[in-house]
């Protein structure tokens, strides 16, 4: 059942979604619905794209279409929430699949696991130089742009720790 009652949705959730998407240079999330129930009562189970993930809400949201795509922006922005409060708290049990780049520097096929402490502090490291080299507030790049260099960066960043330690015979766990 939905969290919030229709005359309770004082937060635009679905405005604070396209937002987020925006502000990491992704397309705006697209929502599908299908309908359940009469047309005098009609329920909505909303299914919304964004990036590279899909949610659906586990049951159907009772009302108008638009606040069911308020009720299903708000399940989306709370598990992100959640995967960003996991990050933070140090859950490193999961790796992050990194391409691993050919002599040309262009990516391969063949993804290697690489510790999720490493992907972090490399994209730490990338992001200090990439906002120590053109702070915001002179930043010519979009935030698409920006993205994107910051992605390459710490690509490099972890390909050269990671040719560093095989040569050093270092491994992680």
């Amino acid at each position: 059942m939905a969290d919030l009652a229709p005359d309770e949705a004082s937060e635009n959730y679905k405005g604070l979604l396209i937002q987020y998407c925006q502000e990491r240079g992704m397309q705006q999330p697209t929502y599908t619905e299908t309908q359940h129930g009469p047309a005098d009562a009609p329920c909505w189970q909303v299914t919304v794209s964004y990036g590279d993930h899909v949610h659906e809400t586990p049951e159907p949201v009772p009302g108008s279409k638009k606040f069911a795509h308020q009720i299903a922006s708000q399940q989306v922005l709370a598990e992100i929430n959640s995967r960003r409060e996991s990050f933070l708290a140090g859950d490193t049990t999961g790796k992050i699949p990194m391409p691993v780049p050919e002599e040309n520097g262009a990516p391969a096929s063949v993804p290697i696991e690489v510790p999720m402490p490493l992907v972090s502090s490399a994209l730490t490291i990338a992001n200090e130089r990439l906002t120590t080299s053109q702070p915001s507030r002179y930043r010519t790049l979009t935030d698409a742009e920006f993205s994107e260099k910051l992605s390459k960066l710490t690509l490099q960043i972890v390909q050269s720790l990671l040719e560093r330690a095989e040569k050093d015979k270092v491994t992680f766990r």
